[in-house]
């Protein structure tokens, strides 16, 4: 078989297409894929202060309104709140493992059920909703989350 017709023959042609697909390969890999992005860590502290929004929707007037966190922290202390929805700026410790927020809402002698409901909007994060019902004093813990982007 002579140099010039081992060229056109179709094996040739085919070794000639792998061949420069497997040229392209390593240039397009590096471009298409992906690595790993390390997911996002707070602080060594695990705790930091973020300003946050909190929207509190009253179904009914109460006496009182407490919010304050695991350690004591108050983040609002309402006298006569009116019913209906309000918002307010806080700081509130952040940490990866979430945030409890200890409510305390007093209705006084109210016998009809009620409820409270509290909306956290973190900045930079994702808004979460939490609420309790009763009658009288209301006493719960809510429990809010977030996962880190």
């Amino acid at each position: 078989m002579s140099y010039p017709r081992w060229l056109a023959s179709p094996l040739a042609g085919t070794a000639g297409v792998l061949a420069g697909l497997c040229l392209l390969a390593v240039p397009m890999r590096r471009l298409t894929s992906t690595t790993a992005a390390e997911p996002m860590r707070l602080p060594a502290a695990a705790t930091t202060e973020i300003p946050v929004v909190l929207r509190l929707k009253l179904l009914a007037p109460a006496k009182s309104l407490k919010l304050s966190t695991r350690t004591g922290l108050v983040l609002l202390d309402l006298a006569n709140p009116t019913a209906g929805e309000t918002e307010h700026d806080v700081r509130i410790p952040f940490s990866e493992g979430g945030l409890d927020i200890d409510l305390r809402a007093d209705f006084g002698e109210a016998k009809s059920e009620t409820a409270v409901f509290l909306t956290v909007l973190p900045d930079g994060y994702e808004e979460k909703a939490g609420y309790a019902t009763g009658s009288g004093l209301i006493e719960e813990t809510l429990r809010y989350d977030w996962r880190p982007h």
